[in-house]
C-alpha cells in the first residue's frame, strides 16, 4: 500500500512542531520569563504589567500560528510536497488526484488540522491509523492523502478497510487515559495549602448537608470546625506559612468561600473570598 503509517505521520508532526516552535520560543520565552519575574517580585502588580505579560503571551501564540501556517502550507504545496519532518520520515502529501496540491488547499489542510482534528481529545488524528486510505479528519475534509515519498502522480490510491472496532476501542482508551491523566495532573499540582483547604471544605460540605450542627468545636487534621446559625466554619492552619485562614459554608450549601484571617491569605487557598 502507498499510504503512510500512523507512526511515521506522528513522528513527522513532532519534528515539524519542534522546527516551527523553536524560533518563536527563543524570541518570546526570555521576554515572558523576565516579565513574570518582575510581577513576582512586585508586591502589587499593576494592571499595565499584567496586561503586558498577557499581550506578550498572546503575541507568542499568534507568531507561532503564522509561522506554522506558512511552514506547512509552503512546503506541502511545494515541489517536494512535504515538510522537513515528512521528508525525514519518507512521506509526502498529495491531492485528490494523487498529484501536487496548491497553496490554497495546503492552507485549508493546515487550519483543518489545527482546529478540527484536535477537537474532542485529538480523535481526528487517531483516525489516520484506522480509516480507509489512512486518512485523518483533516485529510477527509480537504481530500488529501499522506503517502510514501516514492508515490508518483497517476498511481492508484487503492481503497483500504476501515477498522471500526479498533478505532472505537482506541478512541475510548485514549479518552479514558486523557481524563485520568488530567485528574492526576490536577491533583499533583495542588499546593499543600490547597490540599489542606480542600480537605477542610470536604468536611464542611458533609456537615452542611447533614445539618446536624456541632455542639462544641471539633479539631481534625490541622483544622478546627465551628457551627453557628449562619453555617459552618473551619479555621485552618496553613501548612506552608503556619498562618490561619477561615473557610465558611452556609447550611445546606455546597459552595464554600474563604474569610481572611489575620495574617492569612485567601488567594493561596484556591477559594474566593466571602462577600
Amino acid at each position: 500500500m502507498p499510504y503512510s503509517s500512523f507512526f511515521r505521520r506522528a513522528v513527522a508532526l513532532i519534528i515539524d512542531m519542534l522546527i516551527v516552535s523553536l524560533p518563536a520560543m527563543f524570541v518570546f520565552a526570555p521576554m515572558v520569563a523576565l516579565q513574570a519575574v518582575v510581577l513576582g517580585v512586585t508586591p502589587q502588580a499593576s494592571a499595565t504589567q499584567t496586561g503586558l505579560l498577557g499581550a506578550t503571551v498572546f503575541s507568542w501564540q499568534i507568531v507561532t500560528l503564522v509561522l506554522a501556517w506558512l511552514y506547512f502550507a509552503f512546503w506541502e504545496s511545494g515541489s517536494k510536497q512535504s515538510t522537513w519532518g515528512k521528508r525525514i520520515m519518507g512521506i509526502k502529501v498529495v491531492g485528490a488526484d494523487g498529484g501536487r496540491m496548491g497553496f490554497g488547499r495546503a492552507t485549508a489542510r493546515f487550519f483543518c488540522k489545527s482546529i478540527l482534528s484536535p477537537l474532542f481529545f485529538q480523535i481526528g488524528f487517531i483516525m489516520a491509523a484506522f480509516t480507509n486510505r489512512k486518512r485523518a479528519l483533516h485529510d477527509m475534509v480537504v481530500e488529501t492523502y499522506v503517502v510514501k515519498k516514492d508515490f508518483e502522480p497517476g498511481q492508484e490510491l487503492p481503497e483500504t478497510k476501515t477498522r471500526w472496532f479498533w478505532m472505537i476501542l482506541a478512541c475510548a482508551l485514549w479518552i479514558l487515559f486523557s481524563l485520568t491523566g488530567g485528574w492526576v495532573t490536577s491533583r499533583l499540582t495542588l499546593t499543600p495549602t490547597q490540599v489542606a483547604a480542600n480537605k477542610a471544605v470536604t468536611r464542611l460540605t458533609h456537615l452542611a448537608q447533614d445539618g446536624l450542627g456541632l455542639r462544641t468545636p471539633a479539631r481534625e487534621e490541622g483544622a478546627t470546625y465551628f457551627y453557628n446559625e449562619d453555617g459552618y466554619r473551619a479555621v485552618v492552619v496553613d501548612p506552608v506559612s503556619n498562618n490561619k485562614f477561615t473557610l465558611f459554608i452556609k447550611n445546606g450549601a455546597t459552595q464554600a468561600c474563604c474569610e481572611a484571617f489575620p495574617f492569612g491569605d485567601c488567594a493561596t487557598t484556591g477559594y474566593a473570598e466571602c462577600q
